[in-house]
């Protein structure tokens, strides 16, 4: 019923991690689909190794000839997806063993509903390491929400990370947010998505998340790759909302602000918004000013 994806970079000494909870899964009705981002450590002789060593599910290894970023890596690992749901598995991350067994029966309820396409994915919860729950829960248990109520409507979003199943012709319809010049976060593509679907949270933990000090989000950046990722991110949460949600809305107010200090530092021709939307963003803006100086004082004043 699944196939599982995970992208990896230089990962070799935590990609063991998600091959062991393969194994330790109740129900082995997947295939796993590792999509190598041009790794130069001993990726493919540690996979290699691993092939035929067992026979309930299939491993496919594709390793692509340039880096290219998470989210190349996964737009093309999606064309090997030919099950009917989709998890992106992190490659330093684990899940616990009954997690194809819960989301099977899960996703087979959904398919009995009456409008089961209209939800896209199926999303749970996430602890870290020593067991602790990252961020919080799901304001509701069996949350089918749409963009409006899971963001627009809220005063505060929902902390921590969670985990994802998909409907893989989902994922391939509308792929995930690629630049070759930064990194753009998955938000941005659950964004897209989930304004024409809704999404099925349900309080129930699946996945172990690692921190790790070369994950993505704990490496360390420069300004500039910091100001990137909030002019492309930003850009992706605002370049198809009407002008005047620029203003009613807290959440793209905020965005509004970042993309305007982030194009201070970066530029791109081919995405940009247009000179509407830049003025739109400015209003929103000059609201945040105070707050940020504010802030700036604050941070500098310790």
């Amino acid at each position: 019923m699944f196939s599982i994806i995970t992208p990896t970079y230089n990962r070799c000494h935590t990609l063991e991690r998600v091959y062991n909870s393969m194994l330790n899964q109740t129900d082995q009705d997947f295939d796993w689909i590792i999509m190598d981002d041009a790794s130069t450590d001993d990726t493919e002789n540690l996979v290699n190794s691993w092939i035929g060593e067992t026979n309930t599910f299939s491993i496919q290894y594709h390793k692509l000839s340039e880096n290219k970023g998470k989210p190349y890596a996964l737009n093309e690992g999606f064309k090997y997806c030919n099950r009917p749901i989709t998890i992106i598995a992190d490659s330093d991350d684990t899940f616990v063993p009954q997690t194809i067994a819960e989301l099977k029966m899960l996703w087979k309820s959904v398919d009995l509903s009456r409008d089961a396409k209209k939800i896209a994915t199926i999303w749970t919860l996430t602890d870290d390491e020593h067991g602790r729950l990252v961020g919080e829960p799901f304001p509701h248990n069996f949350w089918q929400v749409s963009y409006k109520e899971r963001v627009l409507e809220r005063k505060k979003q929902v902390a921590g990370e969670k985990w994802h199943s998909w409907r893989t012709e989902i994922l391939k319809k509308y792929k995930m947010c690629y630049s070759s010049q930064s990194f753009i976060p998955e938000g941005a593509t659950w964004k897209r998505i989930n304004q024409d679907y809704d999404f099925l949270c349900v309080n129930i933990v699946h996945r172990k998340y690692f921190s790790s000090p070369d994950g993505l989000i704990n490496k360390k950046k420069t300004k500039l790759e910091q100001q990137k990722i909030k002019y492309y991110n930003s850009y992706y949460q605002l370049y198809d909302v009407p002008c005047f949600s620029h203003i009613t809305h807290p959440f793209y107010r905020r965005y509004s602000y970042e993309y305007l200090k982030a194009s201070f530092y970066h530029k791109d021709k081919k995405v940009r918004l247009g000179i509407r939307k830049k003025l739109c963003c400015l209003i929103p803006a000059v609201l945040n000013i105070p707050k940020g100086i504010i802030g700036y004082i604050k941070a500098h004043s310790q």
